[in-house]
């Protein structure tokens, strides 16, 4: 890839009832100003039988995101600028800022992991509205994609 073009990966991760996943999507800045975006990934699970609340489905979707997004930098091999994750969950977030001698067991594995999957990477949070990974957790048939401008384009 040329020198004057800045590459940015965007990640979303977002979990329901039914299903957690991620997408993470690669912004072309060219040096004349001009940008591209292209989805680069997805990735979806189906929740566990047992139930588990919500925001630990959306923490599990924040470390499908981390896991997808190095998988993608170790495949890639581009120079890539930044890389900036995003959640609607604003539990997760807190809990990825939370000391982790105030985690329960099963919060802290996962906030080890992603921190240590994503040391550097900025996490923000993206409003439930404007996240692609909803389409992604929400259980849309493949032909249903093609139509959602959610899904091809990135907040």
């Amino acid at each position: 890839m040329a020198d004057n073009v800045r590459i940015v990966l965007q990640g979303f991760a977002d979990a329901s009832e039914a299903a957690y996943g991620a997408v993470v999507y690669v912004q072309c800045f060219l040096h004349n100003g001009a940008a591209k975006v292209s989805i680069l990934a997805s990735k979806s699970r189906v929740a566990p039988i047992r139930v588990i609340s919500i925001p630990r489905l959306e923490l599990c979707a924040c470390v499908l995101l981390a896991q997808l997004v190095k998988k993608i930098r170790s495949t890639l091999r581009l120079n890539i600028s930044d890389i900036v994750l995003h959640t609607d969950s604003t539990i997760a977030l807190a809990w990825l800022n939370t000391p982790a001698n105030r985690l329960k067991t099963f919060v802290v594995n996962r906030v080890a992991k992603v921190q240590e999957l994503t040391e550097g990477f900025q996490w923000n949070h993206v409003p439930s509205v404007l996240n692609p990974a909803d389409l992604v957790s929400r259980g849309l048939r493949p032909s249903k994609f093609k139509v959602m401008v959610a899904w091809s384009t990135i907040p």
